[in-house]
């Protein structure tokens, strides 16, 4: 096991290594954001040239399953560990760490199941049918992936994600290359392949993660004030998953699986451009919960000032790039039988702004641990987007689809903007009125709702 990286002793930093050192964690977060976004998008074109737009739409219907086990452990278990970690020291922290493990590792179980469940029972008869065991080994391995590489995150270990993510990465892409050479390549294939790359990834993980440290008497304390966190995040991620997926069902339904696979490649160039939002997910909750810790709320409007600033520079710079040269790339990429489909990355691109800024306003309600306005945000959005998804997609088609979810995103924003704004003491310098929990002299109302 690795210990804290933590300063004890040795030469205090002078000069320029000191102001340069609490740039590099973040420059090392976002870098491996974007090798994992880049990675994952060539794993795309490599399954969606390998297996054709059918088979691949047919491999994307497996994932929605993963992606809202995925979205529940987010809101269970990583979005608080992410907030609430980063305000714990020493041995602490270590305690506070292994209850989460143990948490991570129930929920990785009851999960694994139920995905062989549903893609069992769900499939029968189908073209899916005999991907159960796949699918469920698959959403086993990227779930305990994706966890500990957040949690290395959350113990300020930037270089030990990298590490392994260049395992998962790179196992995966030589594994459905060589899958795609000599003839294997198939829905259930991929799926293995991919579990044995993350499988692999994960074990690097858990030999680079700890310290630990049992505590029995603090298990219950934890787990009360995780879910005091939770109750909320797993609601919204619950909903963001519909809100996210909803379109690729009504597709699926609607359209058949080449349509959703032809759409889901579109969409994987974006995924080199949502590095940035991967990176303020991973490196933004963190900075925003030690500022409040130690700073209060000045400090907490500083770095989420500064966050905002960038989340709203590079969404519109990714907007601008992808309306000029989106068509084109994915034309290259994808070849001819993606071509009708290439002003869709077009209309794609006007969500990143709206997205980037929620992610950073979420993060300030995260670091006050008052989770409920985010689902609330999320539930609006999502009553809208389920109430006009299917009858846009009827009237108008794939167009229909993309316009109720960039209106959705704006939803969000909306929403969390008043919130923001009636949250006394976040966003502006005067003291609140009522008593809220008192930070280095000033407190944080947030408005019952």
């Amino acid at each position: 096991m690795v210990p804290d990286l933590e300063m004890s002793g040795g030469r205090p930093r002078s000069g320029f290594r000191a102001r340069l050192h609490p740039a590099i964690g973040p420059a090392l977060s976002f870098g491996d954001q974007a090798f994992c976004s880049v990675c994952n998008f060539l794993t795309t074109v490599l399954l969606a040239r390998a297996l054709g737009l059918e088979a691949f739409g047919l491999y994307t219907m497996v994932w929605l399953a993963l992606y809202l086990a995925m979205s529940l452990q987010l809101g269970l278990i990583v979005s608080p560990m992410m907030s609430i970690g980063s305000k714990e020291d020493g041995a602490e922290a270590a305690a506070y760490y292994t209850v989460v493990f143990v948490h991570q590792a129930a929920y990785v179980t009851v999960a694994a199941i139920a995905i062989f469940a549903i893609l069992k029972f769900a499939t029968v008869a189908t073209s899916l049918d005999g991907v159960a065991l796949p699918g469920a080994a698959t959403g086993a391995a990227y779930l305990t992936q994706d966890f500990l590489r957040r949690y290395l995150f959350a113990r300020r270990r930037p270089t030990a994600v990298l590490l392994i993510d260049i395992v998962n990465q790179a196992l995966k892409l030589g594994a459905v290359a060589v899958l795609w050479h000599i003839g294997l390549i198939s829905v259930a294939n991929a799926l293995w392949a991919v579990a044995m790359a993350t499988a692999a990834s994960a074990v690097c993980g858990l030999f680079l993660s700890g310290p630990f440290l049992w505590k029995r008497d603090i298990f219950s304390d934890v787990t009360r004030r995780q879910w005091h966190s939770a109750r909320w995040l797993v609601l919204t991620g619950s909903v963001q998953w519909a809100l996210a997926y909803s379109g690729l069902l009504v597709t699926a339904g609607l359209f058949g699986p080449k349509i959703l696979g032809a759409l889901r490649a579109a969409q994987s160039l974006l995924a080199i451009v949502s590095v940035v939002r991967e990176a303020l997910e991973n490196v933004v909750p963190p900075l925003a919960g030690e500022a409040y810790a130690t700073a209060g709320l000045p400090g907490l409007r500083q770095t989420l000032g500064r966050a905002i600033g960038f989340a709203l520079l590079i969404g519109t710079s990714a907007t601008l790039g992808l309306m000029l040269f989106g068509p084109w790339l994915l034309h290259q990429l994808y070849g001819g039988e993606i071509l009708e489909f290439g002003w869709v990355i077009a209309w794609y691109s006007l969500i990143f702004p709206m997205t980037l800024v929620n992610v950073v306003l979420g993060c300030a309600f995260r670091a006050l641990e008052r989770t409920q306005p985010l689902f609330l945000a999320t539930l609006a959005a999502a009553c809208f987007n389920l109430l006009a998804v299917y009858p846009a997609a009827l009237i108008f088609g794939v167009a229909g689809l993309i316009t109720v979810g960039l209106v959705s995103e704006l939803v969000i924003l909306i929403v969390l903007s008043i919130l923001v704004a009636r949250t006394a003491g976040l966003f502006t310098s005067r003291r609140p009125r009522e008593p809220g929990r008192a930070v280095d002299g000033e407190t944080a109302t947030v408005p019952s709702l």
